[in-house]
C-alpha cells in the first residue's frame, strides 16, 4: 500500500466492499469449505439462484444471479448453501461500527458496501489510504474476513477503484488522476450501464469511456434517452453527488419466485393476490401507509429470463390496481412465467417519507 498522502483539492472517499460477503462468512464458520468452490443461494432442484459465490467458484464462470442448476453445470463440485440473512445482517452491523470510528458520513450502499465520506476526518494525519488500510484490517482482525476499498474524490470512482484489485486489496485515483483512469474503464462498469446498454454501446463500436468521448451530449441523449446527459459526465470520471447520510426510501417491492411456471393469466392474478399480502406485511414493518405511493410497478421474469417492468400512476394501494395493470400487459401468457414481483415507488419530501434502511429488507 502507498501511504504517501497525496494532494487532495476537494473530497476524500472511501468505498468499502465486502468480499464475497456471504460466502465468506459460511466458509469462516466452517474451516472445512476452505480452499473449495462455495456459493450462497437456492436450490437447483427449486429453480433457486445465487446470491453470491467465493473467487474459486468465479474461476468457473460463475456469478450472483445465475440459475443453480447452471452453476452446477458449470462446476460439478460446487457447494450450495442455504441463505443465512439474519446471520448476514448481524454480521454487517458489526461490520459498519467499524467505519463509524473514522467517519461520521456513511452511506450504506447494500448490506456489505458502503461510502464513508473521510474529507472532514483527522484520522491518521487526514490520509484516506492509510485509513482504508486500517478499516480493512480491522475488519480481518475483528470478524476474520476480507474487503476490498476504493479511494478517490468522488463516489464514481471510489466504486470503481475498491472492484479494480479485488480480493482483498485497495486502489487509489486522486483528482487529479482521474481523466487519465477513467478513459481505459470499461463502459459496463458506469453506473446505468446494464447488459442491454453495454450491448448498444458494442454494436456502436464503443467499449471504453475514451470511445465515447467525441460524442456529445445530444448525441448521448438521442441513443440512451435521458440518462445521455448524466452519462456524459460519468464517461469523464464526474460526480457530483453527496455521501448520503440520510437516505430517503424510494421505492417498496416483493417477489416470487416459482417452482413452476405459470402459463396463464388466472394464475398470475392468484400469485398477485399472495404476493400483495407480503407487500402489505412489508409496509406495516416500514410503517409506510397506503397513501404514500406515488406509481405501482410489475415485474415478469419469463422462463428464457427476459424481464420486463410495467408502471402507472397511483394515488392508493389496492389489490385491483396491480389486477388490472397484469390484465392490461398480459392479454394471454404467450412466453411462461418463472417469476412475478410487484411494488411501488414513493411520493417524496412527504413528512412520513421512511429512511432507507439495508437491514430491514
Amino acid at each position: 500500500m502507498n501511504q504517501k498522502n497525496k494532494l487532495w483539492k476537494t473530497r476524500k472517499i472511501i468505498h468499502v466492499d465486502m468480499d464475497s460477503f456471504f460466502a465468506s462468512v459460511e466458509i469462516r464458520d466452517n474451516p472445512s469449505l476452505i480452499n473449495k468452490p462455495v456459493a450462497v443461494g437456492g436450490k437447483p432442484n427449486q429453480r433457486g439462484v445465487l446470491t453470491t459465490c467465493n473467487y474459486i467458484a468465479r474461476r468457473f464462470g460463475l456469478h450472483s444471479a445465475m440459475p443453480s442448476r447452471r452453476a452446477l453445470e458449470l462446476c460439478k463440485d460446487l457447494i450450495i448453501l442455504p441463505v443465512n440473512i439474519n446471520k448476514y445482517k448481524n454480521e454487517s452491523k458489526d461490520i459498519f461500527k467499524v467505519f463509524k470510528c473514522y467517519s461520521k458520513k456513511i452511506e450504506p450502499v447494500s448490506i456489505d458496501e458502503a461510502y464513508i465520506d473521510v474529507t472532514d476526518s483527522d484520522y491518521c494525519n487526514g490520509n484516506p489510504e492509510v485509513m482504508a488500510y486500517q478499516i480493512r484490517s480491522c475488519i480481518y482482525k475483528d470478524f476474520k474476513l476480507t474487503a476490498s476499498a476504493g479511494i478517490s474524490c468522488n463516489k464514481l470512482i471510489a466504486k470503481i477503484c475498491s472492484d479494480w484489485k479485488k480480493p482483498n486489496n485497495q486502489y487509489c485515483i486522486n483528482d487529479n488522476e482521474i481523466a487519465n483512469f477513467i478513459m481505459n474503464v470499461r463502459l459496463n462498469n458506469i453506473p446505468g450501464i446494464g447488459k442491454v446498454n453495454f450491448k448498444k454501446c458494442q454494436m456502436l463500436q464503443m467499449e471504453y469511456c475514451k470511445d465515447m468521448y467525441s460524442k456529445s451530449k445530444e448525441e448521448l441523449i438521442k441513443i440512451f434517452g435521458s440518462y445521455g446527459n448524466s452519462l456524459h459526465n460519468l464517461i469523464r470520471g464526474i460526480d457530483k453527488r453527496d455521501v448520503e447520510v440520510n437516505k430517503i426510501r424510494k421505492s417498496v417491492s416483493v417477489e416470487d419466485t416459482f417452482l413452476s411456471d405459470i402459463k396463464n393469466v388466472e394464475s398470475c392474478e392468484y400469485k398477485i393476490i399472495l404476493l400483495y399480502k407480503k407487500l402489505m406485511d412489508r409496509c406495516k414493518v416500514l410503517n409506510i401507509s397506503k397513501e404514500s405511493v406515488k406509481e405501482i410497478f410489475i415485474k415478469i421474469k419469463f422462463n428464457n429470463f427476459e424481464t420486463i417492468t410495467r408502471q402507472s400512476k397511483c394515488d392508493y394501494l389496492r389489490i385491483d390496481e396491480y389486477i388490472n395493470l397484469l390484465k392490461f400487459n398480459i392479454k394471454k401468457v404467450i412466453k411462461p412465467i418463472r417469476l412475478l414481483g410487484i411494488g411501488f415507488t414513493l411520493k417524496q419530501n412527504t413528512p412520513d417519507s421512511p429512511q432507507y434502511d439495508i437491514f430491514d429488507r
